[in-house]
């Protein structure tokens, strides 16, 4: 009996002695496949400190980059407002100066039906009597006629004995003369005009120069 006791001890041991074996080579394939702390990889990124340094930097060009993006869109949008305003005023202009010379041309083709009225008139006192009725007549129809369009801004300028002004006078003659200065407006050959501020048609004047001394001589 102790003979066979002893036998089968021998052919269990070998069965103990493979499990024993097996699990140890499981236990070392487990340690294989588990990560190493203590030995950081060749390809690992840098700690937590830089990483965060990394990122705060890269953050800050990117804040940087959409401050000047919104200031260049910002002044854009300043200029292009400014352009706009400045259009409209424009526009605004352009239409009340076409409203205020709307009648520009029209007045302009009857100023030559006043000048007729004007040389008839003083045809007429030549050859009537102060009190003809007329002549009293033609005067009325031509003071009416001149306040109508007045309503509409038409005024005569004003020219004899006024220092000359190309702005408003346009000269026809020079006269040589030592009685007014130089410059001045000695006569009104044709009645100038101007409508709301704008000379529609300058005066046609005589203009006084200095005598030279063959003028005087004569």
């Amino acid at each position: 009996m102790t003979n066979a006791k002893n036998a089968k001890n021998a052919r269990a041991l070998p069965n103990v002695m493979g499990k024993n074996a097996g699990e140890a080579a499981m236990s070392k394939d487990e340690d294989k496949g588990k990560p190493k702390d203590d030995q950081p990889d060749a390809g690992q990124t840098p700690g937590p400190q830089g990483a965060e340094a990394a990122d705060t930097g890269s953050a800050e060009d990117a804040l940087a980059a959409l401050e000047r993006d919104r200031n260049d869109l910002l002044s854009r949008l300043q200029r292009l407002s400014a352009d706009y305003l400045n259009y409209q005023k424009r526009v605004q202009r352009d239409i009340d100066s076409a409203r205020e010379f709307a009648n520009e041309q029209l007045i302009k083709e009857l100023l030559p039906v006043l000048d007729d009225m004007e040389r008839a008139i003083e045809a007429g006192r030549a050859n009537h009597a102060p009190d003809d009725p007329i002549l009293a007549g033609m005067r009325l129809v031509h003071d009416k006629a001149l306040a109508t369009l007045g309503g509409y801004g038409l005024k005569a300028i004003e020219a004899k004995g006024k220092p000359f002004d190309p702005a408003v006078h346009q000269a026809i003659m020079m006269q040589p003369t030592g009685d007014q200065p130089p410059q001045t407006v000695l006569a009104e050959a044709q009645r100038g005009y101007e409508l709301r501020g704008r000379t529609i048609r300058p005066a046609g004047v005589v203009v006084a120069v200095a005598p030279t001394e063959h003028s005087e001589g004569d």
